[in-house]
């Protein structure tokens, strides 16, 4: 699954990929101008999710710990499913709980 998104001007794309069992298996999120520091960042956070993810750790761990934080850039997304972000983690976040848990594992 791909989504786009722009948070107070900056551009962003969300793509997540399944295992063969349907579970999520690889976080892609990319965030700001190629070679900046927050692409790098945001690369940076992607792997180690994906490591994670292939070590065991559920999606919820991440919906958990990023949900609601606040930093730059936030604001509007013009994601219809998640309109409004405090930060790029809370809009990972908000996408993964809407794209990857099911009901018992929601918020």
């Amino acid at each position: 699954m791909t989504s786009t998104f722009v948070i107070d001007g900056v551009p962003g794309r969300l793509a997540t990929t399944a295992t063969s069992n349907g579970e999520l298996g690889h976080v892609d999120l990319r965030a700001g101008t190629h070679n900046s520091t927050l692409a790098g960042l945001t690369d940076a956070l992607s792997c180690a999710i994906t490591t994670a993810l292939r070590a065991g750790a559920p999606p919820a761990t991440f919906v958990d710990a990023f949900r609601r934080t606040h930093y730059v850039p936030a604001g509007t997304t013009g994601d219809p499913d998640v309109p409004y972000a405090t930060s790029l983690g809370d809009y990972l976040a908000q996408r993964l709980h809407h794209n990857h848990l099911d009901g018992a594992e929601r918020l």
